[in-house]
């Protein structure tokens, strides 16, 4: 039987994030905007006819992000034929697929699960995800509520690993919640390892020229007029604990350092099988 890691709908990145300290090896997939849009028995039909208008709308774009054809999406030269030319429910299929093969020890969704927030699509996600029964750690979008019943909740959620810690944010509204501050700034203070996982990228001076190449809808900045999303930048910047961030948005993969030592990982869209492997440990080999 053929691997699902070797389907053509999948093109990976690998990353190590090296955390002094942490005993063996840690490995988790991440993924993030998968753009789940679906319809069901229970749908109306306006939900039936919007679900179609958003499929055909993302084969167009989904190609474009992957082949740099968009104003902000120039630079991308991502995999794209006829392996991607799916569904977004046959794409996020063959992801738990994936999962299931891979056993990582957390599935990692950062943003954009859903095109929208529909009743079939929350039913979907959240009856796949309890029939993969394995961990995961799911963040909203800015396509999304701030709650989806069984998928994820308000406020900071987090994974504890044995010397590291994955702690879910949402800013998929280009802001945090000041609530949500003050409970990461109080996990950081804790002095264990954080990895933050987000959906929305942050700019800052050691990745501005990156982010940069995006429009400011693509990032949160240090220089934003919000003061809650300055403030979040400011610690995951600032803290020791803070040590990578994990995240999507912009449909474009991209790895950099957001200050010394610190990565920002920002996964392409998982919709057309971007897959980041991500390895977490105490040494670089």
């Amino acid at each position: 039987m053929k691997r699902m890691i070797d389907d053509e709908f999948f093109w990976f990145r690998r990353n190590r994030i090296v955390i002094p300290g942490v005993a063996g090896e840690h490995r988790f997939l991440h993924v993030t905007d998968t753009h789940i849009s679906t319809f069901d028995e229970q749908s109306t039909p306006e939900e039936r006819e919007e679900t179609e208008k958003k499929e055909a709308m993302w084969e167009s774009y989904k190609e474009r992000f992957a082949r740099g054809l968009l104003d902000f999406a120039k630079g991308n030269d991502e995999p794209y034929g006829d392996a991607q030319r799916i569904s977004t429910v046959a794409a996020f299929e063959k992801i738990l697929a994936l999962a299931q093969e891979l056993e990582p020890e957390a599935l990692l969704l950062s943003g954009d699960n859903l095109e929208r927030m529909h009743p079939a699509g929350a039913r979907y996600l959240a009856r796949r995800l309890r029939e993969y029964g394995r961990p995961f750690l799911c963040v909203p979008g800015n396509h999304e509520d701030p709650e989806c019943e069984g998928v994820w909740s308000r406020g900071v959620r987090t994974m504890d690993f044995g010397g590291f810690r994955i702690c879910a944010v949402d800013n998929g509204q280009r802001t945090v919640a000041l609530a949500d501050l003050d409970a990461l700034r109080a996990i950081c203070a804790e002095g264990v390892p954080v990895i933050v996982l987000c959906h929305v990228p942050i700019a800052t001076a050691a990745c501005r020229a990156e982010m940069a190449k995006r429009i400011e809808y693509f990032y949160i900045d240090e220089k934003s007029e919000d003061e809650n999303a300055r403030a979040f930048v400011e610690l995951c910047v600032q803290s020791d604990a803070v040590r990578a961030i994990l995240c999507g948005h912009v449909h474009g993969y991209h790895a950099m350092e957001f200050a010394p030592g610190k990565a920002q990982i920002i996964g392409s869209q998982g919709m057309a099988g971007a897959i980041d492997l991500v390895t977490v440990a105490g040494s670089a080999e």
